[in-house]
């Protein structure tokens, strides 16, 4: 069963979802280029590199799932109510067209369904980190990333 956690949290960890399961080397590279600290502000004293939390939904039920079926998850109801906030600000897809470059790339999908950007590809690195902090804090919107 394809399951989700949703967040209450203010600031909660950039959410990650693999949906492709054909290559463990890709996926490395994909958590590498996460895991690699992004610039905030230069003008700070750990020179503004920072890491953030990353929740990584590693479960071959989501083998080759596509953006419907993960935003189906997220906002499933609760008891039979409308459609649930889910809480994360954007999601990210680990999908087999991102993990088959030489340079991984993230599928960014905004949960919001007031939102009329479509899910599109961002850089593994750096960019899901400034996307997801933007958007936790209500700085930018989804479509100011390149929707």
């Amino acid at each position: 069963m394809r399951v989700l956690p949703k967040t209450d949290a203010d600031y909660p960890p950039l959410l990650l979802v693999r949906t492709d399961y054909r290559d463990d080397d890709a996926w490395q590279r994909v958590l590498a280029a996460l895991d690699a600290p992004w610039i905030f502000d230069e003008g700070d004293e750990d020179d503004g590199r920072l890491k953030e939390d990353i929740l990584c939904v590693d479960d071959p039920a989501w083998a080759d799932a596509t953006p419907s079926d993960v935003l189906a998850a997220l906002t499933a109801p609760e008891d039979g109510e409308a459609p649930a906030e889910c809480g994360w600000p954007v999601v990210f897809l680990a999908d087999h067209a991102g993990m088959e470059g030489p340079e991984p790339t993230l599928l960014a999908v905004s949960p919001d369904p007031e939102e009329r950007t479509a899910p599109y590809r961002i850089p593994a690195l750096e960019t899901p980190h400034a996307m997801h902090c933007n958007l936790a804090i209500a700085n930018m919107d989804f479509h100011e990333f390149g929707g």
